[in-house]
């Protein structure tokens, strides 16, 4: 417990926080609608992913199975499954390899594949235990994230980072799972402190909020085309 909070401020604090946290998806939401007609197809995914699963499956229908329901298990599993395929669909278009691209793939395909047996015959599909799924989300999305530094490393553009809409998106990406992981991990054993869960929970919205301020920087800069002083000397780049 929180020095000078006790366990009923605690909760009621994690849960207000936790709607200002949701309501940070608006951002690069409106950001990506303002600038859809010139927002350059990579990027299109990252607004379906803040609309479709941080607005409405974790936000309203997650709020709404919370309270109306008393079950919301199904929706943020969705929301799970779905950021992660948009987060691809963003990369696949981010890759230049047609390698990458497979592999990308491939690593999808067993995501799905974890989610489906976790949610079906490993755990109890009503009980929401996806901590594989979060495990396996994690590793794939900051592999990704890592090999679009390498690609851009690799590529050596006159660009700075700053400005580069994927490099802003790798960076949150990173930051948000690698750093909420141990949060869906330990949510389980640590049910008999809920004090530490809800502390782990406000940390995983700070987070949150981070993360949708590089989604709204990326999609700030996702209407320019690059310069052609801006691309690597080989461009397109070769397929491996």
């Amino acid at each position: 417990m929180l020095s000078g909070i006790d366990s009923t401020q605690l909760t009621a604090f994690a849960r207000q926080f936790n709607n200002v946290a949701l309501l940070t998806y608006l951002i690069p939401l409106s950001i990506g609608l303002r600038r859809w007609p010139t927002l350059q197809p990579v990027y299109r995914p990252l607004v379906w992913l803040v609309l479709i699963s941080g607005c409405v499956f974790n936000g309203v229908l997650a709020e709404l199975g919370r309270h109306v329901w008393h079950n919301n298990i199904i929706f943020l599993q969705l929301g799970t499954v779905t950021e992660t395929l948009f987060l691809g669909w963003a990369y696949f278009h981010a890759f230049h390899s047609v390698r990458g691209r497979r592999v990308l793939l491939a690593a999808l395909g067993l995501f799905l594949l974890t989610y489906l047996l976790e949610a079906f015959a490993i755990h109890s599909f009503s009980q929401g235990q996806d901590t594989y799924t979060h495990v396996a989300q994690s590793i794939l999305l900051v592999a990704v994230a890592v090999a679009y530094f390498e690609q851009t490393l690799r590529e050596l553009r006159n660009i700075a980072l700053s400005q580069d809409p994927m490099f802003m998106v790798s960076v949150g990406t990173i930051l948000y799972y690698a750093g909420t992981l141990m949060v869906f991990v330990l949510e389980g054993p640590l049910q008999s402190q809920p004090d530490l869960i809800w502390t782990m929970y406000i940390i995983q919205f700070i987070l949150l909020i981070v993360l949708n301020c590089f989604y709204s920087l990326a999609l700030w800069y996702g209407h320019r085309q690059p310069a052609p002083e801006q691309l690597p000397e080989i461009w397109p780049p070769r397929h491996l």
